[in-house]
């Protein structure tokens, strides 16, 4: 069904297609031959028409009926459906019909829509890590029922997959072998503060913290990655995803971003998936698994790779990397908790409300008085989410 060679274009719809990885996605797409039929955007509808001009998907959803309205009016004479609303995106990829879903819409909002994709029996390339972190149980239950699947798009976890799947360590279910597995090795490139302290991290501004070395990303996920969050959540994923034990999953710095991340075995070797820091290469690998597109562009010029170079991450100077540790302890409703408290603190931090440091403060007060439960369904997460928002607005009113 996924194999280029079948003759037949593959059905795709992408979600948060305006998004950084959403934009690369249809790149790869495109140069792929994919038949794109569905196309989420958010409100930027100025972007998402031109995509639509380009793509000509059966279906396009925005998050309100004001941009639906605009997008209408942007795509007078193409032959292309347009809904708008919040649950508008949720809907059309139950009724698409696509064979491969990538889900790339952001933070805790992409989370209905992943569910109702891993409903559909489709594949699932998927780059929201919120989603997995809050309610991996409910999608995986979902897929099980639906006969779908899930590769994830995020490249340290395309990485481990990779390394996995390649040394068939990995069930059907998706899940890895924990018998064969001594450790699961996340690297991650150290951010723009990487070797300063915590003192020295008080006084950074919010256009420093925007500044990656490596990717370029949203300005959520590019926070995340100066405070080393977006690694902790990276953690809890790979829990999630591979069902091994939080003890067998380990973050080194690799500043180099050559290496998305290896899988040691209980023999002590160590597998490794190295390539170019592009999301496109993931994207492929998630539309055509168990094999390999053929790609023209050049790869890894190793003579002119120097050094491959490894750390241990700093928990003085980034506690928020270690809060995986806590929340996957404690399970239920707390990953939740920890998503939400991270982008109130986030956004607290963009608009000069807080410091660099103090977002971790925030969040790991949030999480500390967020009370244990379970997450039963959607609703629980909801709950728990808009809980965990009340409880960061008020703890956040003491620092200013």
């Amino acid at each position: 069904m996924y194999s280029l060679k079948s003759g037949k274009p593959v059905r795709a719809a992408v979600l948060g297609s305006t998004g950084s990885v959403g934009t690369q996605a249809l790149d790869a797409l495109s140069h792929m031959g994919c038949r794109v039929v569905m196309l989420a955007g958010g409100r930027n509808t100025e972007l998402l028409a031109e995509q639509a001009r380009l793509f000509k998907p059966e279906i396009c959803t925005v998050e309100d009926r004001e941009s639906a309205e605009k997008l209408r009016v942007a795509l007078a004479g193409e032959n292309v459906k347009v809904y708008g609303g919040t649950t508008a995106a949720e809907e059309a990829v139950a009724s698409c019909g696509a064979d491969v879903i990538f889900h790339a819409i952001a933070g805790l909002s992409g989370l209905p829509s992943a569910l109702a994709a891993a409903k559909t029996g489709a594949r699932i390339g998927m780059a929201n890590k919120e989603a997995i972190i809050a309610a991996g149980d409910l999608i995986f239950e979902a897929l099980s029922a639906s006969g779908g699947e899930l590769i994830p798009v995020d490249s340290e976890h395309s990485a481990i997959f990779q390394c996995l799947a390649e040394n068939r360590a990995l069930s059907l279910s998706g899940k890895a072998d924990p018998s064969v597995i001594k450790r699961i090795l996340l690297t991650a490139s150290g951010g723009p503060f990487y070797g300063r302290t915590r003192d020295e991290l008080f006084g950074v501004t919010p256009e420093e913290a925007l500044r990656h070395p490596t990717w370029k990303m949203g300005p959520k996920i590019t926070i995340d990655s100066a405070t080393l969050m977006n690694k902790g959540f990276e953690v809890i994923e790979a829990w999630r995803l591979f069902g091994v034990p939080y003890e067998k999953i380990e973050v080194l710095i690799h500043r180099q971003s050559i290496i998305h991340s290896m899988v040691e075995y209980i023999d002590n070797t160590v597998i490794a998936q190295l390539g170019l820091p592009d999301m496109r290469a993931c994207v492929r690998y998630a539309l055509t698994c168990p094999h390999r597109a053929d790609v023209e562009e050049s790869g890894i010029d190793f003579t002119k790779v120097r050094n491959l170079t490894f750390d241990q991450p700093d928990a003085e100077a980034f506690p928020l990397l270690f809060s995986a540790k806590e929340v996957i302890a404690r399970a239920g409703i707390v990953p939740t908790a920890l998503i939400a408290a991270d982008e109130e603190a986030v956004a607290a931090f963009i608009k000069g409300q807080i410091s660099f440091n103090q977002i971790s403060d925030l969040v790991f007060e949030t999480i500390h008085q967020t009370p244990d439960a379970p997450v039963r369904d959607m609703a629980d997460i909801y709950a728990a989410e808009k809980e965990a928002r009340i409880l960061a607005s008020g703890i956040l009113k003491k620092y200013r």
